[in-house]
């Protein structure tokens, strides 16, 4: 249930704040009341759940990338926080348990146990958790959440991390002021409304998981990484590089004990290699299903999981390449790609044709928003008009090597209109590395996530289009100030009505190229209890156990 401003939350956005207003501070406390006892009520419920019969033993994850790094403030990539969520915890989390169809998961207390937020928005006050220990027993409070902030938001910290800084400031930049009220209750001032500020603490990029100042002290920044520390239900055991990551069981978790003693993360890049060791048994949980063998799968008495609403699949453009510079030549790219057929056919119909860069999950997702139609038609007249002669567009699209078939498939399908593709495929660590810096060449390259709230719409706008070769000078010079309006409103439908007419003119100019959102991304063996996609790009294994 959480504080009043919780409430609200439900569909991903902050709550009226007129209705907020009006509650006045009684039903807050009332509010936050409520919040406390259901979190120990849910946690003796789900207790209940998970007799003792049902506890121990290793959950094994076969996963389709290699992580990244274990720093909160550093990371990147779902699969790096498929892990370290269950070792750092944020003031807020999500309930992880609702069904992908549900929509999406509501905001609940976590290291905070109540949060309330100003009229203006501007201003967060978190109520602090008390007797929480970090996993190397030092405790946790106001001043550990401030040492955490100040890491990545003052330059004048004797522990500010410059890499953390730039990692962390597309949530942090406008941050004015980390306040310690008392010893548990912290307050955050923007300098500008930011409703969307609890959605954002939970999720899985510019990750706000508290670690141990202690820890950050002992191991430095770059040490960090190696000896994770935080006060979630696992701690971190070991890591060797591309075989596994082993996290034990917190006996000491405020939340309680979860069922299982370990967890097993093992990166596994090779499909046919993952989806081998799904059915020997050595792992019980696959990520990334290879869609040609859900079907088998399933027969076979393992379940695979509904997550449509968790995110998607799209290319980004370089706008330093000559030819995408181009407003014709991004739409003739986008009209030249069977969008329905990549669905239909590399994904087996395992996954949705998108035309939205606001995901389906977004509070904003409007179905009725749909960028360029499928005509290779379209794209050879947009072409010829633009004054380009066949075979004359050429550029590379650079991509993973998971999302290589899909990027195969998009070059067939861009050279039936005469444009032509050099497709450079590269393991996930190495293909990341190098989009800091795009050659002149790359024209294209792929990304794989999105958020349920559409102030995803200004983060990819930030990383995708400024970011990349200067595109707010590309694109509409209209697209910057509609996305700054939007994230500045203070009242939820008020807001919902702007992202539209955001994304509105960024359809209009082709300032994204969405392709497709995964309808099944994760299967689990039968012994698997408990196991939950949620509508989001992550998942909570504190419930699961595993069966006899």
């Amino acid at each position: 249930m959480g504080a009043v401003v919780q409430q609200g939350f439900e569909k991903g956005q902050a709550p009226s704040l007129r209705r907020r207003r009006a509650r006045g501070v009684a039903v807050a406390m009332l509010a936050a009341a409520l919040a406390t006892a259901g979190l120990a009520l849910g946690a003796a419920a789900q207790a209940q759940e998970r007799p003792a019969a049902k506890a121990g033993g290793t959950l094994i994850v076969g996963q389709y990338q290699e992580p990244t790094v274990y720093d909160p403030n550093r990371q990147y990539s779902w699969e790096t926080y498929r892990v370290d969520k269950h070792i750092y915890e944020s003031l807020i989390a999500e309930d992880l348990g609702r069904p992908a169809k549900d929509g999406a998961p509501p905001l609940v207390p976590a290291l905070a146990e109540r949060w309330e937020v100003s009229p203006d928005a501007r201003t967060f006050t978190f109520t602090l958790r008390r007797g929480v220990a970090f996993h190397d027993g030092t405790a946790f409070d106001a001043e550990a959440v401030r040492f955490n902030v100040r890491r990545y938001t003052d330059p004048g910290f004797e522990f500010y991390d410059a890499r953390a800084a730039a990692t962390m400031k597309p949530v942090y930049g406008k941050l004015e002021a980390v306040k310690v009220i008392d010893a548990h209750t912290v307050q955050y001032v923007f300098k500008e409304p930011f409703i969307d500020f609890p959605r954002l603490l939970p999720q899985g990029n510019y990750v706000s998981g508290i670690f141990s100042p202690a820890a950050l002290k002992k191991y430095g920044q770059d040490g960090l990484a190696l000896h994770p520390t935080g006060t979630g239900p696992y701690k971190f055991v070991e890591r060797v590089h591309g075989e596994k990551t082993v996290l034990s069981r917190n006996d000491n978790w405020w939340g309680g004990k979860a069922p299982l003693d370990r967890i097993i993360f093992r990166p596994i890049p090779d499909e046919a290699t993952r989806l081998s060791a799904l059915r020997s048994g050595e792992i019980d949980i696959l990520t990334r299903v290879p869609p040609d063998a859900a079907d088998a799968l399933e027969k076979a008495g393992y379940t695979v999981h509904d997550s449509t609403t968790a995110g998607q699949l799209f290319l980004s453009w370089n706008f330093r390449n000559e030819f995408v510079k181009h407003r014709a030549v991004r739409e003739a790219i986008a009209a030249a790609i069977d969008r329905d057929g990549l669905a239909k056919t590399i994904f087996r119909g395992r996954a949705l044709a998108s035309r939205n860069i606001l995901n389906l999950g977004s509070t904003a997702y409007d179905p009725a928003q749909q960028d360029v139609a499928y005509s290779p038609e379209r794209a050879r007249a947009l072409l010829k008009e633009a004054g380009f002669k066949d075979g004359e567009v050429r550029f590379t699209i650079i991509t993973d090597v998971a999302n290589q078939p899909a990027v195969e498939w998009i070059q067939r399908d861009l050279g039936k209109v005469g444009i032509r593709v050099d497709v450079v495929s590269q393991e996930w660590l190495t293909y990341t590395s190098k989009l800091a810096n795009l050659s002149p060449e790359t024209g294209l390259f792929t990304m794989e996530w999105g958020f349920v709230t559409p102030y995803w719409l200004k983060l990819a706008y930030d990383a995708y289009v400024v970011t990349r070769g200067g595109g707010e000078k590309v694109v509409d010079p209209e697209l910057g100030p509609a996305i700054a309006r939007a994230a500045a409103q203070t009242d939820e439908p008020q807001a919902i009505a702007a992202w539209k007419a955001a994304n509105a003119v960024a359809q209009r100019d082709v300032a994204f190229l969405p392709l497709v959102t995964f309808r099944n991304h994760f299967a689990s063996a039968p012994n698997v209890q408990g196991f939950n996609v949620p509508a989001q790009n992550f998942y909570d294994l504190t419930r699961v156990w595993l069966k006899p």
